[in-house]
């Protein structure tokens, strides 16, 4: 279930395909990538429902499917196609990149400061505050060129190699904190695999040579203790085998034989923020030069996002974890280890997704004799997992069931009357289920019954309807659950027929 919240961050609906008043999801798309932690959502609804009016330009969605934590999206456009159905198609993006965009940082130093002081000063009357930060040793920057916000925070942890993502603390009624957590390395190593023709679908190599640097000036922005510059040449260090010091720069004489401008240097120049002599300058400078003195390889596969299927949790995967793939369709067969640079994933279709792959480490045959057994023990399951698959596929065609009507029938009966005087209230409402004339309302389960409360307002009391979930088929309503004037209902989530 996601939220929908107007632009002053109250929720007023809900997205959901099992809730028969919740707005359902036709189509959607989540996509992730490492770099700058940003993310998009796309989705449709039926735009005569009642509550797609609420999904306009600049109102907000609480994405709460992330099994890494809720994230908070801004919607930044909206289309409708008119045709047999009238749908509502709904872009978002992080909605922390208007927010830190929208406010610009201005001239300041800082000189013997922790990057988590920084950061907090970044993030001020943005609405945003500093989580998780991996590193808090003492540093100097600088900021002279009136960047934003979110520029000023993407450069400064870019000297560190950090990685960063946004999410949301969401208490139920309102958005508790808006969160910017900074880490050395985002994700784990899980030992999750893809094979080609089970989870891995596809397989594509991608080499990017654009960037490719053959020699790095280094330059520090501090000085030394006796407020001299700091000079990469003074450092007087003999450099690895294949690179050379010519001045204050360092080149890669492998590198320009293969990627040089005919001969000529592909120069770029390293900023130096942490260095406090020139032996730090230089060991830093030849680590930056090392990043970009060879092509980008990635692999972009498109897989069965088997994570989302009962029984295949396990599987799961987040932006920056470390997986295996294994693909036998290529020549020779690929075996691979590497990091998940994007990700893209649906809860509709929950079978299907894809994953960006970078920072790749070619795998010999022996390292993955382990994986292989792993999967031996997997291809003994076959039948199942087969068979898990096409139930997932069958299902998505209970999204259809949304248009259909049911004949079934819910009837609120309250112990106390509806009516109460002097906001005197204490009273036991039950929901009566018929199919029919039947009343079935003894052969369903507690969590077929959707309790839900809206305020005087109109809104949702989302606090109370978590508190009632799976409860079954009666509440005690007294006069602390209403302020003037409230709603109950009852919706029902009923189970497949066999």
């Amino acid at each position: 279930m996601w939220y929908i919240l107007n632009k002053t961050y109250d929720a007023v609906g809900v997205l959901n395909n099992k809730i028969p008043k919740g707005c359902p999801i036709l189509r959607d798309s989540w996509k992730g990538q490492l770099e700058d932690g940003y993310t998009t959502l796309e989705f449709d609804v039926y735009a005569s429902h009642p509550q797609a009016s609420f999904l306009s330009r600049g109102a907000f969605i609480i994405y709460t499917d992330n099994p890494d934590g809720y994230e908070l999206f801004r919607i930044t456009k909206t289309t409708e196609s008119h045709g047999l159905e009238e749908i509502k198609t709904v872009y978002c993006e992080t909605a922390a990149t208007q927010d830190l965009i929208g406010q610009i940082i201005e001239p300041k130093s800082f000189v013997g400061a922790s990057l988590s002081d920084i950061v907090k000063f970044l993030l001020s009357n943005t609405g945003w505050e500093l989580g998780v930060c991996y590193y808090d040793e003492i540093i100097s920057v600088d900021f002279d060129d009136y960047p934003t916000a979110l520029e000023a925070i993407r450069n400064t942890i870019k000297q560190f190699g950090a990685e960063i993502e946004f999410k949301v603390e969401f208490d139920g009624q309102e958005v508790a904190r808006k969160v910017v957590n900074l880490y050395g390395k985002r994700g784990t190593k899980t030992g999750v695999s893809f094979e080609y023709a089970r989870n891995l679908e596809g397989l594509r190599k991608i080499e990017d040579g654009n960037k490719i640097v053959t020699a790095m000036i280094g330059i520090a922005s501090n000085e030394d203790k006796n407020g001299n510059p700091i000079l990469l040449m003074n450092a007087q260090k003999k450099p690895p085998k294949g690179f050379e010091v010519v001045g204050n720069m360092i080149v890669d004489v492998n590198a320009l034989q293969e990627y040089g401008n005919n001969g000529a240097n592909v120069v770029d120049k390293f900023i130096d923020e942490t260095a406090t002599n020139p032996v730090e300058l230089f060991d830093n400078t030849i680590e930056a030069l090392k990043k970009v003195n060879h092509p980008v390889f990635s692999y972009e596969a498109t897989v069965v996002m088997m994570e989302q299927i009962e029984g295949y949790e396990h599987t799961k995967v987040s932006i920056g974890d470390t997986i295996f793939i294994k693909d036998i369709s290529s020549e020779p067969p690929t075996y691979l280890e590497a990091r998940i640079l994007n990700k893209e994933l649906s809860t509709v279709q929950k079978d299907k997704g894809s994953i960006v792959l970078g920072e790749y480490v070619p795998l010999t045959i022996q390292p993955i004799q382990a994986v292989e057994k792993a999967q031996r023990t997997l291809q003994l399951k076959e039948k199942v997992w087969n068979a898990t698959i096409d139930r997932a596929k069958e299902a998505q065609e209970g999204v259809e069931e949304v248009k259909k009507q049911v004949p079934y029938k819910v009837e609120l009966v309250s112990s106390n009357g509806t009516t109460f005087k002097n906001g005197l209230i204490d009273t036991e409402i039950t929901a009566i289920v018929y199919k029919g004339k039947e009343n079935i309302t003894a052969t369903l389960p507690k969590t077929a019954f959707i309790w839900t409360k809206k305020d005087k307002d109109g809104f949702f009391d989302v606090a109370w309807n978590y508190e009632h979930v799976g409860i079954g088929n009666k509440i005690t309503v007294s006069s602390f659950d209403v302020v003037q004037r409230a709603v109950f209902t009852c919706d029902l989530d009923l189970p497949e027929e066999e």
